[in-house]
């Protein structure tokens, strides 16, 4: 038989993502190419206005080099989704339109819970210990989605979004190079009060269900959180299959802060794992990170690569292979490390 060739693009706020993998034998999907473009889609976004044509112009330029590399693996089923800024932008039709007139790959956009459930497909595939009860958060450049899971579940028992991400909270309060003390104070507080209904919802949900905020597993996945494992491994060329299971302690996040809000954006380009385009919103995720893990009075997180992408393409392998759709999915992954 034919090996089937699976595609998944994930049009990120800050960053296009292409994933193709082929499916071997025993449910095995080996990764044939991992591209990730930063395109800044949220870059000037307006809640009015929407999407900026040069930001919907870089996203669909990504796109059009994704197309071309899907034919040449021969991937005969793509699936794209669009996150965070798209939901919110009143022109996001007139994008996905413009995108699929000009590459032919029709893209949607995701719902909160559509969004939040396939991230945490993609980061339970990423997990080693897929028997721990996991909190989730998928940080994006404009939105952070939150999902609890229990394995033996078939979907999350909890899913919320919270629009504040690594590229809304910098061009809110962090454009100056370097931003001064009152801005980041200020973008702290922000980042803090967006936050302040998602701990409250959490606390209650834990007492519903009787557990205790300690019996879930801390997991981040996206471009903030696998950013700061690379810089912490000082990832000069990034491998994915390095990231996961990373754990970074919120002592040395709070010291990277601490850093990078003391440089300009190139003195920060000397960070070894930190991805060229990412040096000025890096800041802002980092921020965002901390303040996650002091609203849950944690002392670290563990670090996934996979995430909604991943989890786009599992739930396309799943959908055209006729498996059933579940959280823990039957594939699982084969990286070069484990080749």
């Amino acid at each position: 038989m034919e090996t089937p060739v699976f595609a998944a693009i994930d049009l990120g706020s800050h960053t296009t993502r292409l994933l193709v993998a082929a499916c071997q034998k025993h449910l095995e999907l080996r990764p044939l190419c991992l591209e990730r473009r930063v395109t800044r889609l949220a870059q000037g976004f307006d809640p009015h206005a929407g999407l900026t044509h040069e930001a919907m112009r870089r996203s669909l330029t990504a796109v059009k080099e994704y197309a071309g590399l899907i034919g040449r693996f021969e991937a005969g089923s793509v699936t794209c989704g669009a996150t965070g800024v798209v939901r919110k932008a009143g022109n996001s039709v007139e994008f996905l339109r413009m995108i699929e007139e000009e590459t032919g790959i029709r893209g949607i956009t995701l719902s909160e819970d559509a969004e939040a459930t396939l991230s945490v497909k993609g980061i339970l595939s990423g997990l080693t210990n897929k028997d721990a009860k996991v909190l989730a958060f998928d940080l994006g450049g404009s939105s952070t989605e939150f999902t609890v899971v229990a394995p033996s579940q078939p979907a999350p028992l909890w899913t919320t979004s919270v629009f504040v991400g690594a590229t809304t909270v910098t061009e809110a309060y962090l454009r100056a190079d370097p931003p001064a003390p009152s801005d980041l104070e200020a973008a702290t507080r922000h980042v803090r009060l967006a936050l302040q209904p998602t701990w409250m919802a959490l606390a209650d949900l834990l007492r519903r269900i009787d557990l205790e905020p300690t019996d879930l597993e801390l997991v981040g996945t996206a471009g903030t959180v696998t950013t700061l494992a690379a810089m912490y491994l000082r990832m000069a060329v990034y491998q994915p299959y390095r990231i996961n299971g990373q754990v970074l302690s919120g002592s040395w996040i709070g010291d990277v802060i601490g850093q990078l809000a003391a440089q300009s954006l190139s003195e920060r380009c000397s960070w070894l794992g930190l991805e060229k385009g990412r040096e000025d919103i890096i800041l802002a995720g980092a921020l965002i990170v901390n303040e996650i893990l002091a609203g849950l009075n944690r002392t670290d997180l563990v670090v996934t690569d996979a995430g909604l992408l991943e989890g786009l393409l599992l739930d396309r392998a799943e959908t055209a292979m006729g498996l059933p759709r579940q959280l823990i999915s039957q594939f699982s992954w084969v990286w070069p490390a484990a080749a």
